[in-house]
């Protein structure tokens, strides 16, 4: 019996939790007094390095080229596993039965056991399956929604309904990044990133190794990936004079190409510019300008992903804010972006804008999220757009 799987595009969201803890003294059995770091080494993370840096933003680094080998994008079946015999399957049929009592009376001519390391298995039905034993048991293996493992020695056959995969993937930390974002966007959360070799390993079901196949098929079918270097800057008017006009004509007209409403603040468009020295030296003059976060959001052409801003904070009253990209990329002058700033509270804004793939956005008028401590001050969100691109290494 075939199970037919109907796979929708999945919207991709990453959410980070993030909480502080204090490195609190504690005594040992001499009495003498000691750091604690336990509550440190749990919230180790060693893709923090990599997520909570940006690019000096180049003429050289907006499109950067990735090409693909034969290996990447490529998903294994990491646990080993013997062939099961040549046995030729005749007119095999059964009702109502779980998938291991089935596949039990399958292999009871090659005296197979089957193991199972679940609970129990829905009931299928099978009428009249012919083919070569391997392709019937895995068949039924995806018809029952688990994996099968077989050890030749012992005759022995596992059921389990979550199989390990290996995931290989460009020797690039950004496709890293953008492939861990899409994934736990889709709601799959165990994977392991390895560094150094470019690979993911996932512990997924059937149904999840499916929604992973077909995020796979996507990026490679559509090639593109954008990449906003994100940062947040806290803002403290120097007089009560201050004000976004004068620091737009100080900056210089014909800088900024468009200016779009939210729900509240403004979306500018505007050239990039070397560290944004231009823009933000023009804010110095009514603005004391505070640096509080910055990091990297990767977004495949299409798809929606969220930039957890208080995994890379420097200061916790940010902690809850997140920055959501959503892109549609139509060629490399018109780039469709929906950007959302959100907190655990709720929605704080949200902006369209149409821009090239060189061009900066930034996000003003956003009152600080402790407003009644600091009436005056606000946040500023810069997005320097760079686009990835995949192709078939020839």
């Amino acid at each position: 019996m075939k199970r037919m799987l109907f796979l929708g595009v999945f919207a991709v969201i990453l959410m980070v939790q993030t909480s502080a803890h204090a490195i609190a003294p504690v005594v040992d059995f001499q009495g003498n007094q000691r750091l604690n770091t336990t509550s440190s080494a749990k919230l180790l993370n060693i893709e923090t390095p990599f997520r909570c840096s940006v690019k000096t933003f180049g003429d050289q680094e907006i499109t950067t080229t990735i090409a693909l080998k034969d290996k990447d994008f490529q998903m294994t079946f990491f646990d080993a596993m013997d062939a099961l015999p040549r046995y030729e399957v005749n007119g095999f049929s059964f009702d109502r039965k779980p998938v291991d009592e089935a596949l039990q009376d399958l292999v009871n001519e090659a005296d197979i056991t089957v193991y199972t390391e679940d609970g129990a298995y829905p009931d299928l039905n099978a009428e009249g399956v012919y083919g070569e034993l391997s392709d019937v048991v895995a068949e039924l293996s995806r018809a029952g929604g688990v994996f099968y493992r077989y050890d030749a020695d012992r005759k022995e056959l596992y059921l389990s309904r979550k199989g390990r995969f290996e995931l290989h993937l460009p020797e690039n930390r950004m496709v890293m990044l953008a492939m861990l974002d899409a994934l736990r966007g889709a709601g799959i959360t165990n994977v392991t990133p390895d560094w150094k070799n470019s690979t993911l390993m996932l512990t997924v079901t059937q149904d999840e190794k499916e929604t992973v196949q077909s995020l796979i098929d996507y990026i490679i079918k559509d090639t593109y990936l954008l990449l906003a270097d994100t940062q947040v800057f806290h803002l403290t008017p120097k007089t009560m004079n201050a004000n976004w006009q004068s620091t737009l004509n100080l900056f210089g007209k014909g800088k900024v190409y468009t200016a779009s409403n939210g729900l509240m603040g403004k979306i500018l468009t505007m050239g990039h510019h070397q560290k944004s020295e231009n823009f933000l030296s023009a804010l110095g003059e009514s603005f004391n300008v505070t640096p509080i976060s910055q990091g990297v959001a990767i977004v495949p052409n299409g798809w929606k992903m969220r930039f957890d801003v208080g995994q890379c904070a420097a200061v916790s009253d940010i902690s809850s804010l997140s920055v959501l990209l959503s892109t549609r990329i139509k060629s490399p002058d018109q780039v469709e972006t929906n950007v959302t700033l959100d907190t655990r509270s709720g929605e704080v804004s949200t902006f369209e804008t149409v821009s090239a793939i060189d061009n900066e956005l930034v996000i003003l008028g956003i009152p600080t999220l402790n407003r009644l401590d600091h009436p005056n001050n606000e946040l500023l969100v810069t997005l320097k757009l760079r686009l990835i691109r995949l192709i078939k290494d020839k």
